[in-house]
């Protein structure tokens, strides 16, 4: 009986799983077994099924636009943004007041603005103390000057004041004329006499005390006839005498004391040198050598 309750289970279990299984069953009283094996269309059929399930993808199906209910999500932490600044920083022009008059060019412009900004008038930048008071200084032009001043917050909002003022220049004052000091009246000068007039008329140059002088302008002549040339000076009106073998001459010394004169020597031999005299009335006298070169 257990054998048999053995083989129904066994085949049994073939039947739901698809594979071939080996049972191995036993009596009481004996040590025979008892092997079962499935029948090939059985699994063939198994492995088949088994392998058609193992390659096929398993399709799910999205939930469209899940989402928790809000009284399931996690507390949202609540941050506060500060909204931009756009309000212009305050700005006022203290000193000087509107329609104040100047009469120099140069005015000290003061006031105060909003704490950390910038002030400025035109390009140029004022001094700002930690507090907001600024100061700067400017050229007025001549007339009416309407100066805008500006402040500038760190947002880049900007505020600004105007204030109004003339520039008077002072008109140059006209030039006093220079009192004349009274002039001494000076003596009148008698007029000179004539023996006076005769002694202030410049006088001509009189010749000094002349001295006895000659000189050679050349020494040789390569031209025929040859010649040279003497000149000097000497008591005026005196005469020169120049003297030689192969010729000589005379001249008279002008008034102030100079003279010359061109001696030409005719008969001079070439290559032969000579010597030529020279002399004055007074006994004065210099000797010179000349040569004929031609």
């Amino acid at each position: 009986m257990r054998r048999w309750l053995a083989l129904i289970i066994g085949t049994t279990v073939v039947a739901l799983s698809g594979t071939a299984l080996a049972l191995v069953g036993s009596t009481e009283g004996g040590d025979a077994e008892t092997t079962i094996e499935t029948t090939p269309e059985t699994t063939t059929e198994t492995t088949t099924a088994v392998e058609e399930t193992a390659d096929k993808p398993v399709d799910f199906e999205p939930i469209a636009d899940w989402t928790l209910p809000e009284d399931k999500l996690p507390p949202r932490e609540q941050v506060e943004t500060e909204p931009a600044d756009e309000i212009p920083p305050e700005i006022a022009i203290l000193h000087p007041e509107d329609g104040q008059v100047f009469e120099r060019r140069e005015v000290v412009f003061e006031g105060e603005a909003e704490p950390g900004a910038r002030v400025f008038a035109g390009d140029h930048e004022a001094e700002v103390s930690d507090n907001g008071a600024w100061r700067i200084v400017l050229l007025l032009e001549k007339g009416e000057n309407t100066v805008t001043i500006k402040a500038v917050d760190a947002s880049e909002n900007v505020g600004s004041d105007t204030v109004t003022v003339v520039y008077r220049a002072p008109e140059p004052k006209p030039e006093q004329p220079k009192e004349e000091e009274p002039k001494e009246e000076q003596p009148k000068e008698e007029e000179p006499k004539e023996e006076q007039r005769k002694e202030e008329e410049p006088k001509e140059e009189q010749p000094a005390e002349w001295e006895f002088k000659a000189h050679q302008l050349y020494g040789e002549c390569r031209e025929t006839p040859p010649f040279d040339i003497f000149h000097g000076t000497g008591k005026p009106g005196s005469l020169i005498h120049v003297e030689s073998e192969y010729g000589g001459g005379t001249a008279e010394i002008g008034e102030k004391g100079g003279w010359e004169i061109k001696v030409i020597f005719e008969s001079a031999p070439a290559g032969e040198v000579f010597a030529v005299h020279v002399a004055d009335e007074f006994g004065n006298h210099k000797v010179f050598e000349f040569v004929h070169t031609g």
